[in-house]
């Protein structure tokens, strides 16, 4: 039987005032028709404000039809094992995504404060060691450098236990440049923090694997899980490629969880020890589907 009945494909944009097109913010639903599925809407949101007003609705009608929804976001959940304790002194992914929140500054306009933050927290709590790099050239911050800093060697380190399985993924301290995740990131984990705490919702929503370890059912009818469209080919060249990313990623979950296969990618990926999987759930979070090789390669065919 199916896991979800409704399955949400964002990909993300750090944007700091509204644009659409390319690089921005797309959104794709799709939903289960008998033993397949269909493209409900797809659509491009010039704001996160925008985009957060329709998770609030999509969210809101699964809930009222008794539906179960998989949101999967294409940020970071996480940061590297090390940083929650560093910035809030609480080895906790909740502790962390409310001090994100409460630090984040993201108009309607989409203009933030990301950078500000970023230069505020290395000189802060990275003192002598930023992590944080990359901004616009025609700015410049007293603790933001636009060159990548030396390599960490103690904790929080460049990159989560999962990017060293996603070929070509950046680290979450790169905040722009050629395919950064960090701003998204920042944005992001604010966003949905904020919606945990102030949609109304919160009952009914669980944030994977934090709040569900690596399981393959759900009390909560609505699962917020963290993706990586770059796993999959995409289906289309004919449309913006953000475009053609939420739907190849939206269609692909519908028939994974069609045929039971998507029930696999939520679970303990095979190659993580018992620590590992104790350092995923409480900081640093995991990408939906990664470490599963042999869906991997069938996602990609």
């Amino acid at each position: 039987m199916p896991l979800f009945d409704r399955i949400l494909i964002v990909d993300w944009s750090g944007a700091g005032q509204p644009v659409t097109g390319k690089n921005s913010l797309w959104a794709c639903l799709a939903r289960r028709e008998g033993d397949g599925h269909a493209i409900e809407w797809i659509e491009n949101f010039s704001t996160r404000h925008a985009f957060m007003q329709r998770l609030d609705a999509v969210v809101g009608a699964a809930v009222a039809e008794d539906q179960r929804l998989l949101c999967g976001f294409d940020f970071a959940f996480g940061y590297p094992t090390g940083t929650a304790e560093r910035l809030t002194g609480s080895a906790d992914w909740r502790a962390l995504w409310r001090k994100i929140a409460d630090e984040i500054k993201d108009a309607p306009d989409n203009r933030n404060n990301r950078f500000d933050l970023a230069s505020r927290w290395n000189a802060t709590h990275f003192a002598g060691e930023p992590r944080f790099w990359g901004r616009p050239h025609q700015h410049v911050y007293a603790d933001l450098s636009d060159k990548k800093p030396p390599a960490p060697t103690n904790a929080p380190l460049a990159f989560r236990r999962s990017e060293s399985f996603a070929k070509g993924a950046k680290s979450v301290w790169q905040l722009t440049y050629n395919g950064s995740v960090g701003s998204q990131t920042l944005l992001g984990i604010a966003r949905l923090s904020r919606f945990l705490e102030e949609s109304g919702h919160r009952e009914n929503v669980a944030v994977w694997p934090f709040e569900t370890g690596f399981a393959t059912t759900f009390q909560k009818p609505v699962i917020f899980a963290e993706i990586y469209p770059s796993l999959f080919t995409l289906a289309s060249l004919d449309e913006v490629k953000d475009q053609a990313q939420v739907r190849t990623v939206a269609e692909a979950f519908a028939r994974f969880d069609a045929d039971g296969r998507l029930a696999t990618l939520l679970d303990r990926p095979p190659m993580l020890s018992d620590e590992e999987v104790a350092t995923s759930i409480a900081e640093e979070g995991w990408v939906l589907g990664i470490g599963h090789r042999e869906l991997v390669t069938e996602l990609a065919a």
